[in-house]
């Protein structure tokens, strides 16, 4: 009798140069525990960077019980020499297709699949003009470089719109939504209000969470701003930011220069996001720029009301004002004056986010995410 031989799964490598934990991390994580194991054999990596800013990252695949491989990144001629080491890992693991995600993982995965025989897949975030003409020039050379690939995705419409316009063919570029699971924590009031004690906030007083990594195009400064308007009219309100980055420091000074710093809790990288949600009332995203955040998406999923900028995809999210509120450009009183709408009519506030919730349940679950990943990858390696 003859022993049935069973296909070798397709290897898949996602390889992600990462600053600080958020989003694109999370996604990343999210794909690769969710893929079918049957199918696909899924491998880590990222840059080993000088300040050792990946470490969340490689934490975070940790707990989940995932290994990470680091590509080294040093001064002097990086690229080549990330490259290189990429390429061997390549070729040690006999990697099928690689999935890079960020621009120095584009311009790396690039040069290294010019020495190992592999399919490549990239996936764009978001595309902005920015202050720095480096940060442009770089996006420029990034949008270069993605030609080279043998896929080329983005992670919401808006991008993906973007993306056409640095001169892409409109079918050349196709739609990966990031998706997530659509659980939320359910507490008991006495529960709640325990938790919410230990954050300093009492039964009655309004919680407005912000989840987001603390960079100048998350905006936490104008967020502040707006809050401090916001305390004017309910001192009770309490404004709670989740997140890490380099602004940290200038944004507790911020809110000590303005009066509010004994209202604002900075909580650093939360693991158990869900939980966290759970306690909150509003969750607030204003943004300079932005493509379709998964903070947001596990928002809708609690539950939460939202009030975020009018920018990037968050439009295509909150489906143009109906699963949340948008509030154009950084206006602070509009978007302050916005918020306390949500604050103080509950009944309205319960309406938007039971709407969210089944807005995201339907659109934007992690299964049906990964099944368009999954059908993506065969088309390139076919399994």
């Amino acid at each position: 009798m003859k022993r049935e031989v069973l296909p070798r799964r397709v290897r898949v490598l996602h390889f992600i140069h990462t600053m600080a934990y958020g989003g694109v991390e999370t996604a990343v994580l999210n794909w690769v525990r969710t893929l079918d194991p049957e199918r696909f054999e899924v491998h880590l990596a990222c840059f080993a960077n000088p300040g050792g800013t990946e470490r969340p990252f490689i934490d975070a695949a940790h707990r989940l019980g995932l290994k990470v491989s680091t590509v080294p990144w040093h001064r002097g001629k990086p690229v080549l020499r990330a490259a290189r080491a990429l390429a061997e890992l390549l070729r040690e693991r006999s990697i099928d297709i690689v999935h890079a995600h960020n621009t120095y993982a584009d311009l790396v995965t690039v040069v290294a699949a010019r020495k190992v025989p592999v399919k490549t897949i990239t996936t764009a975030y978001v595309w902005f003009e920015y202050d720095s003409w480096r940060r442009n020039l770089l996006q420029r050379i990034d949008a270069a470089v993605m030609r080279r690939f043998d896929c080329v995705t983005a992670h919401c419409e808006h991008t993906r719109t973007e993306t056409i316009k640095r001169g892409f063919h409109d079918q050349a570029v196709r739609t990966l939504i990031c998706g997530f699971e659509t659980h939320r924590v359910e507490l008991s009031t006495e529960e709640r209000n325990r938790r919410r004690a230990g954050h300093g906030a009492a039964p009655g007083d309004p919680v407005l969470v912000n989840v987001a990594r603390l960079y100048p195009e998350k905006a936490q400064d104008f967020l502040l701003e707006c809050f401090a308007r916001i305390l004017e009219n309910r001192p009770d309100a309490w404004l709670w930011l989740a997140g890490v980055g380099p602004l940290e420091g200038e944004l507790r000074y911020a809110a000590q220069r303005m009066g509010v710093a004994n209202r604002v809790r900075f909580l650093g990288f939360v693991a158990d996001l869900p939980s966290l949600l759970a306690l909150a009332d509003v969750q607030v995203h204003p943004a300079r720029i932005e493509g379709v955040p998964l903070a947001i998406c596990e928002g809708m999923a609690a539950g939460l009301p939202i009030v975020a900028s009018e920018v990037g995809g968050l439009p295509e999210v909150l489906a143009g004002g109906t699963n949340g509120v948008l509030v154009p450009g950084l206006d602070a009183k509009a978007f302050s004056h916005a918020a306390l709408r949500v604050i103080d009519d509950r009944d309205h506030a319960q309406h938007m986010g039971q709407r969210a919730r089944r807005f995201i349940e339907n659109d934007y679950s992690l299964r049906s995410a990964v099944r368009r990943v999954e059908a993506t990858y065969a088309e390139l390696v076919p399994c």
